[in-house]
């Protein structure tokens, strides 16, 4: 049996900073304690990030995108990552099988075919109850089984540093919207904090450096010094996001390869660690 582990040692955001736009009621979920949450030597699923790997359904075996996850926050709640869209649901888990209820999920527009057919894949594995398994030697990798034997197969991942890795802006979010970056602008634009607490930035277009405060979960950053040229099309609409994201104060949150930086207003940049 698995145990559950809630304590974190990292300041999250609150789920409710994310454009929350669909309820979609999966099935129902109950009050219960988490089952054998104590038991000797049992492996801990709470508070890790956990990489989907792949989704096997009627027997045939798909490959995750890197940015699919789960976190089991505790045994009423999972959150994570169908591939392209976040996802925040009431469960209820205990130490051997997890019931997904009542989900909330962002309405981000997916590029390609194959993400987005995997996202519904991932979707509907999980939209009924699933047997916990931990397999291999250690307990770093799970399988979350259906009645019918599709399964969702599990691996631990530490999340990267915020320090020192080359994040990759992925998605821009405004208006309660969340996106995929314009084809035009990807690849041209990224962050880097370094440990004399700056930031530098590719922003798109331009490029600056800043100074960059971490602390309780939020940067403060200070005025960003850099070249001014007149940009246009895609590259000046991820420069003007970047830059309000990147203007006193944002919330940040790090799963595994993936980093947001969120400011009160809606405004965000989703980013990824470069390799990741």
């Amino acid at each position: 049996m698995l145990t559950l582990r809630t304590s974190r040692t990292r300041a999250l955001i609150s789920t409710a900073v994310l454009p929350l736009a669909v309820l979609a009621t999966v099935t129902g979920c109950g009050d219960q304690q988490s089952a054998g949450a104590e038991s000797a030597g049992a492996a801990p699923i709470t508070g890790v990030h956990w990489s989907v790997q792949s989704v096997t359904v009627g027997g045939k075996t798909t490959k995750a995108p890197g940015s699919a996850y789960l976190e089991f926050v505790s045994d009423e709640r999972v959150r994570g990552n169908y591939g392209c869209n976040h996802f925040d649901a009431e469960a209820e888990v205990t130490g051997d099988s997890v019931d997904l209820g009542k989900a909330k999920r962002t309405m981000m527009l997916c590029e390609g075919d194959d993400v987005r057919s995997f996202e519904k894949t991932l979707a509907g594995a999980l939209a009924t109850k699933n047997t916990i398994k931990s397999v291999g030697d250690g307990n770093d990798r799970l399988t979350l089984t259906r009645a019918n034997g599709d399964t969702v197969t599990l691996a631990e991942q530490r999340d990267a540093e915020l320090v020192g890795t080359k994040w990759n802006v992925t998605s821009l979010s405004a208006d309660d919207t969340t996106r995929s970056l314009p084809k035009a602008a990807q690849g041209r634009a990224e962050l880097v904090f370094d440990k004399d607490g700056h930031v530098s930035a590719r922003l798109g277009c331009n490029s600056g450096r800043a100074k960059a405060t971490v602390d309780n979960g939020h940067v403060s950053f200070g005025p960003l010094a850099g070249t001014r040229m007149g940009c246009i099309g895609a590259a000046a609409e991820v420069e003007k996001t970047m830059l309000d994201v990147l203007k006193n104060k944002a919330a940040y949150d790090i799963q595994g390869d993936a980093l947001t930086l969120k400011k009160p207003n809606g405004s965000g940049i989703g980013l990824t660690a470069a390799g990741g």
